[in-house]
């Protein structure tokens, strides 16, 4: 067994052990309460019954010449010392200490002629209860365990003892099937987390072809399936991280190739160092100059996590000069913009970093948009953020794109064409610039509708 396995064993054992011995301790203790208590109301109810015979009969008679035989019926049946005293504290009536049943009767029968043969009885044992008539004290009765019931107690004892016999009996019984079921429950789940953590060494190595296979219903398995979805993330990214190694290294291959060439047909006489060669050579250095500039956007976006420069400013005129900016562009492809900006009041935010998000964005809307279409701008002011919607309708996104289109270099088209395909990294930059202030960012892709929706907390 693990350690793990090992810890929640000895944890489950003592929770569960000790559980059922407070349990058992607990129940064996109220029992005997309990027992004790209704065996004692059984005798206060059969003392109370005899002293209803006994008052009756002296309401009756006036005296207590019934007593005798109504102790004596009573103490045969029941097993009782009782004594009969009246207001002077002289004893009327008695069962014997010595003597029950059938011999209390002779006794009492041969007391109703000799009185003086009450026997000493030492009454500071026995329970007393006094008894009225109209109101008056006319006597007092005095109670207590016969010697047979002593006998009976102990059977009782032994009683009490077997019950808590089988209470222990059980108890234990009950502990070695919790003891097997927390050895199986612990071996499954150490099971299942020891071959996640054998795959999840096997990926720490750099083996993304490895997955978790648990098969279950319950938590563990749902962090299997976690695990795996991750790994299969990792897998698809490491390979747009080769694709996209490939494609920077040709995005920087082919203008410095270009510009070598052409000096070294310079150098060979090929080429004629003239405005057209000069002119060539300048276009490649833009490409490049281009291309770092873009990289390093991306390197001051990440930066703006931690640098971030809010200031309040005017939304909505900000969004009309970029979209100004670009009109120009969207002619040329017969594309309008349709822009509705709720209510908006002042923003605060980093200006520099909201105008750079807007760019990418309605760049990257009027870059792949049909001709002819419109490219829309939606700013709501809610409570708590601000809402901003920029749709177009172009290519459709497919939908295993969708979760990687804000990574870095990853470009839905493949072929690193110049005129559409770019360097894969703008979104990657309006992504950073929206998280650094602590907004998101999301898109969607149905029916050739691209949505993108970013939420800007509305700080004030």
């Amino acid at each position: 067994m693990s350690k793990l396995g090992l810890k929640i064993f000895v944890i489950f054992i003592l929770v569960s052990v000790g559980g059922l011995l407070i349990t058992s301790v607990y129940i064996n203790y109220r029992f005997d309460f309990y027992f004790e208590n209704y065996l004692k109301d059984i005798r206060k109810s059969k003392v109370s019954n005899l002293k209803n015979l006994l008052e009756d009969s002296y309401s009756q008679l006036n005296n207590w010449n019934e007593a005798r035989n109504i102790i004596s019926n009573f103490a045969s049946l029941n097993d009782f010392r009782v004594l009969l005293r009246n207001n002077n504290g002289e004893i009327i009536a008695f069962s014997s200490p010595n003597m029950f049943g059938k011999m209390n009767q002779n006794m009492m029968g041969r007391m109703s002629d000799r009185m003086d043969s009450v026997p000493n009885i030492n009454i500071q044992n026995y329970e007393s209860i006094e008894l009225y008539n109209s109101g008056n004290k006319v006597g007092e009765l005095l109670w207590q365990r016969s010697r047979l019931e002593e006998i009976v107690s102990n059977t009782e004892d032994v009683f009490m003892n077997q019950i808590n016999r089988v209470i222990y009996i059980a108890a234990f019984i009950t502990a070695l099937l919790v003891i097997g079921a927390t050895y199986f429950f612990s071996k499954y789940l150490t099971t299942s987390l020891n071959k996640m953590n054998q795959v999840v060494k096997e990926v720490a190595n750099g083996n993304l072809e490895q997955e978790i296979n648990i098969k279950s219903n319950d938590e563990v398995a749902e962090l299997g399936n976690s695990f795996n979805q991750m790994v299969r993330k990792l897998r698809y990214l490491e390979k747009i991280r080769k694709e996209s190694a490939s494609d920077l290294a040709h995005e920087l291959r082919t203008p410095l190739s270009n510009i070598k060439n052409y000096l070294e047909g310079v150098d060979d006489d090929v080429l004629e160092w003239n405005s057209q060669t000069y002119e060539e050579i300048n276009e490649e250095l833009e490409r490049l100059i281009k291309l770092v500039n873009r990289l390093n956007e991306l390197n001051e976006a990440e930066a703006k996590i931690l640098n971030i420069d809010k200031q309040i400013f005017d939304l909505e005129n900000l969004v009309n000069k970029i979209v100004k900016k670009y009109k120009l562009s969207a002619a040329n492809k017969n594309i309008d913009f349709k822009i509705k900006i709720d209510k908006i009041k002042k923003i605060y935010a980093d200006k520099n970093a909201v105008k750079q998000i807007f760019n990418n964005l309605i760049s990257n809307a009027l870059k792949y948009s049909f001709e002819g279409e419109s490219i829309k701008i939606e700013i709501n002011e809610l409570t708590k953020y601000f809402e901003i919607i920029i749709s177009n309708k172009g290519p459709k996104i497919d939908k295993e794109d969708l979760p990687y289109l804000f990574e870095r270099f990853y470009r839905t088209d493949k072929s690193r064409s110049q005129k559409n395909g770019g360097l894969g990294i703008g979104l990657t930059i309006t992504r950073n610039l929206v998280e650094a202030h602590s907004g998101s960012i999301e898109v969607e892709s149905n029916n050739n509708l691209t949505i993108f929706k970013i939420k800007l907390p509305n700080n004030k």
